[in-house]
């Protein structure tokens, strides 16, 4: 029904023909059974039962790893590769924009945690704790570890969080660190780069930083 692959220390797993329901079933019982073991693991769903599911099944399924502290990522896992598929990979088109990646849960002190695309997360973020993204960060809790948007060249990316104290923010090339205040009433803030300097200031629904 679904087999559980782990590459390059991430966990993949392949459906097989078979119901959302039956999935939702396997997968309650094997994430309970291994939670310790599984828990902030990147996930790749693949396979061709997915084909025969719909949107909301599916979503189901995210949900369901989501409560039990993996983080998911459509992106393919890293494999190792010979010389003579790299030299055959340049001639083929550029991959397709990284997936954003969405995490229900706090990032530990520590942990290190990257998405190609944009990263949400709905927690905190500890001191020494590291994200990255490709795009956008969103942290909708408390930002104290290590925040890198851009982190391919865009330099529009920005890092926003509704307790913003980073020890550290880069965005695309550029680094801010903290200045040591302690913020006693935090309000939402943005970070965004303006003439090549990194700024941040009150988040507003009403400005646009990345159309200024």
């Amino acid at each position: 029904m679904i087999k559980i692959k782990g590459i390059n220390g991430n966990l993949v797993f392949v459906f097989g023909p078979g119901t959302c329901t039956e999935y939702l079933t396997y997968l309650s019982s094997h994430l309970a059974q291994n939670n310790a073991l599984f828990a902030g693991s990147t996930v790749y769903f693949r396979g061709e039962g997915l084909k025969d599911l719909s949107h909301q099944e599916i979503a189901a399924l995210q949900k369901l790893c989501l409560e039990n502290g993996l983080i998911l990522n459509n992106n393919e896992p890293e494999k190792t590769v010979s010389k003579t598929e790299t030299a055959k990979s340049r001639h083929l088109p550029e991959p397709p924009a990284g997936q954003d990646v969405f995490i229900h849960r706090h990032i530990r002190s520590g942990q290190k945690v990257h998405a190609d695309g944009c990263l949400v997360v709905w927690g905190d973020v500890n001191e020494s704790a590291e994200i990255t993204a490709g795009g956008d960060i969103i942290v909708l809790g408390k930002l104290a570890g290590i925040a890198h948007a851009g982190c391919f060249g865009r330099k529009d990316s920005v890092v926003f969080a509704l307790n913003l104290a980073p020890s550290q923010i880069r965005i695309a090339d550029k680094i801010s660190r903290s200045s040591g205040d302690n913020v006693k009433n935090p309000v939402p803030e943005i970070a965004y780069l303006d003439e090549d300097a990194i700024c941040i200031s009150k988040y507003s629904v009403r400005k646009s930083i990345k159309n200024k």
